[in-house]
């Protein structure tokens, strides 16, 4: 349960991602935050959440966090590494089925990032995660990655070269305008499709009755 003006902005957010004549060709995502503790969990956590409820859509949400995952904190509180998922169905035999789960959310689906890998880079850097999202893509209307934050870690930007999109989560008053313009000329410069950049945590320092008037 979300609040209404919360629950605006990701209806908002989930517009610019339906296809469409522009954009019918987005259908996986990677969401990714400059740093820890921006909200890019969160953001990717709501976002799949409310693609689940705005339709019959069959949604994916994956852990691509391999460095600090949460998301089993929300699907499948302390399970941690114990479940099957993205790294095991990448290096090893598992099945697609063995890595996806069920939700309490309709036609939400949740695959965790599975077992600690000592170069997590590789997970994305190679053909069996091509070859999985081209099976997903028949599988699912939207796949949405939570990626681990770009600012320090290479495994998101070998994703993105992956995927349809990406959006940026950056923290108001705390992410510098420098970091996130080296980060946006990197992954241009890759090709990568960024899709927009979602504001957290903005604090309004005008009293409501006032702004009315301005």
């Amino acid at each position: 349960d979300l609040d209404p003006y919360v629950e605006e902005q990701y209806q908002k957010l989930r517009l610019h991602l339906l296809p469409n004549s522009k954009r019918a060709a987005v259908k996986v995502v990677m969401v990714a935050a400059t740093d820890h503790g921006e909200g890019g969990t969160t953001t990717a956590a709501i976002l799949a959440s409310t693609l689940a409820r705005s339709g019959n859509s069959k949604i994916l949400l994956i852990d691509a966090n391999l460095r600090t995952p949460a998301l089993e904190q929300v699907f499948e509180p302390g399970q941690a590494y114990k479940l099957t998922g993205l790294s095991d169905r990448v290096l090893s035999e598992a099945t697609l089925d063995q890595a996806i789960y069920d939700t309490d959310i309709a036609n939400l689906f949740f695959m965790p990032c599975g077992r600690a890998v000592p170069s997590p880079s590789y997970v994305f850097d190679n053909a069996p995660i091509s070859e999985m999202l081209s099976t997903l893509r028949e599988k699912f209307d939207f796949v949405i990655f939570d990626g681990s934050p770009l600012r320090d870690y290479s495994d998101s930007a070998f994703l993105a070269d992956k995927v349809d999109g990406v959006i940026l989560v950056v923290e108001a008053e705390r992410t510098k305008a420098e970091v996130v313009r080296k980060i946006r000329k990197d992954l241009e410069s890759a090709g990568v499709n960024i899709l927009g950049v979602v504001l957290n945590k903005k604090r309004n320092y005008i009293p409501e009755y006032l702004e009315r008037f301005i």
